[in-house]
């Protein structure tokens, strides 16, 4: 049998299960899981079962609803914000699941938990949650939160960072096949392959309104030190204090900038006069040429665009305090 049948025969079996179980336990709330079936399928396979028993052990009755398509996330996530049936939304998969629920929920008053089904998992590393399924499964059910800061980038949000230059422009040359093949190495394989086609534009800011003196040919504007799992860009940025903190690299060189990617691959600092850490609560970001832009790990637009923090946006479960 291929993997999609048993995907299919696999998630009869859960749908069965939940309304076997559900009923046997004294209810506490309702969960809200929206899963990306697509993003890791052996992952799903042996885990969703068992995280779903553990929420009904609990006491939570679980409606699973399965991602059919780009967007799909969002407008139920919103949909699900609305209703006021749930206590609590779950992004089961990667951070674009991720992103994709918090842009349906913003503004409305629901907690959000986090399951670490997909690819790459840069929010829950740079939260501190554990990688394991059935942890997180735990841990939502305790329901500590935290709220925490989103960016908004020409009105869509994100929840890591935004950048634009090299990075952006490998993730533009990722190939869909390319990532379910060789996973995040994909965009690295991009870049290198398609190094000898990018022609870097010099990025102007506007940072809080007013012009900053310096350009760059590389801008990130991060709400979380991590970028793209353990890499950490802006080493210093909080989730919750109110600002985003922006890494300029204003060398004309592509050799230094190179150069940078390697450090930041090797953890090693990046305090050299060719980069600059200012922090704003508003940038403007422009170019004269083409130049895309990405929000965690996925092209969202081309430059001009609007950045701006919206504080305290989202409640998230995390893990509760040790002392």
């Amino acid at each position: 049998m291929n993997l999609s049948g048993r995907l299919s025969q696999d998630f009869s079996r859960d749908d069965k299960y939940l309304m076997e179980t559900q009923s046997m336990n004294e209810k506490k709330g309702k969960l809200k899981l929206i899963l990306n079936p697509t993003s890791k399928p052996l992952k799903i396979l042996v885990f969703l079962q068992q995280i779903i028993k553990q929420f009904n052990d609990e006491g939570y009755e679980v409606d699973v609803y399965r991602t059919q398509g780009n967007g799909d996330a969002t407008e139920v996530a919103r949909q699900t914000a609305i209703s006021g049936e749930y206590e609590t939304i779950i992004a089961a998969g990667g951070d674009g699941t991720v992103n994709e629920v918090i842009n349906g929920i913003i503004g409305y008053s629901i907690k959000l938990g986090l399951l670490p089904l997909g690819t790459s998992n840069v929010l829950m590393r740079t939260l501190n949650l554990p990688l394991q399924p059935l942890k997180a499964a735990k841990l939502i059910t305790q329901g500590y939160t935290h709220k925490i800061d989103v960016g908004k980038a020409n009105g869509r949000y994100f929840a890591l960072m935004i950048s634009c230059g090299y990075d952006a422009f490998a993730i533009e040359q990722t190939s869909m096949l390319a990532k379910k093949i060789i996973g995040k190495y994909a965009y690295v394989w991009a870049g290198l392959t398609k190094l000898y086609c990018y022609k870097p534009h010099r990025i102007s800011l506007k940072i809080d309104g007013k012009d900053y003196p310096k350009t760059g040919i590389f801008v990130a504007i991060c709400n979380a030190r991590s970028y793209g799992g353990n890499y950490q860009l802006c080493p210093e940025a909080k989730m919750d204090d109110g600002q985003l903190d922006i890494l300029l690299v204003s060398s004309n060189s592509m050799m230094q900038l190179l150069y940078y990617a390697f450090r930041v691959i090797l953890k090693l600092p990046l305090e050299y006069r060719d980069t600059i850490r200012p922090r704003a609560r508003e940038i403007m970001l422009n170019a004269s040429g083409r130049v895309p832009y990405q929000a965690d790990g996925d092209i969202f637009g081309q430059l001009p665009v609007k950045v701006e923090v919206v504080p305290q946006a989202i409640e998230v479960i995390v893990a509760p305090p040790t002392n």
